[in-house]
């Protein structure tokens, strides 16, 4: 999203997805930058989660509560969701949201092709990891398991770290399919 508006301390999931998550989505398109046709569904789990179907289309977001069908399903514990909204913990929002950036496509497209679900363990100081689990279109296979330092990974987000880079310097761990790793680092690129 362009601009995230930045939510308060106390701010609650159904806040977020119900009413910040559709703002900030019509910056983002009034920027120009944002996707046309995408379903999102949010599982955040833990006392004070809960289940948010994100539909895009028209230029337009709809949030609603419950669980449907998506082209991505997006699970994560109540914690590390409040460490990304917030900005704390080196956690940020492009862990949920790929941020706009020069030169980034819109990759909703491809994002609707891909068939599997990637488990994301992001490590960091003296905290638990990170774990966030990305399923495409409903697959639960080919599954993958990335494993990589959160800073790391935030910077690939970012553009300011190379992927392959930090895999050949035994910076990233895969486990699982490849394939399927590919297809999800593409749509960042």
């Amino acid at each position: 999203m362009a601009d995230p508006l930045q939510p308060s301390d106390n701010v609650t999931p159904t806040e977020f997805f119900e009413t910040l998550l559709p703002q900030g989505f019509a910056a983002q398109a009034a920027a120009g930058n944002a996707p046309q046709d995408f379903t999102i569904q949010f599982c955040v789990t833990g006392a004070g989660g809960g289940d948010w179907y994100a539909a895009i289309a028209n230029g337009a977001m709809s949030v609603e509560p419950g669980t449907r069908e998506a082209n991505l399903r997006l699970t994560l514990g109540i914690d590390d969701w409040r460490d990304a909204v917030l900005g704390r913990n080196g956690a940020t929002l492009a862990l949920l949201l790929p941020q706009s950036r020069p030169g980034r496509p819109d990759n909703s497209g491809r994002a609707k092709a891909v068939k599997g679900t990637m488990a994301l363990e992001l490590s960091r100081t003296d905290r638990e990891p990170f774990r966030l689990e990305l399923c495409f279109n409903n697959s639960a296979a080919p599954k993958t398991t990335l494993r990589v330092a959160l800073s790391d990974y935030v910077a690939m987000q970012e553009g300011t770290a190379n992927g392959q880079q930090l895999f050949m310097q035994g910076r990233i761990r895969v486990e699982g399919d490849m394939a399927l790793l590919m297809q999800v680092a593409a749509l960042t690129m």
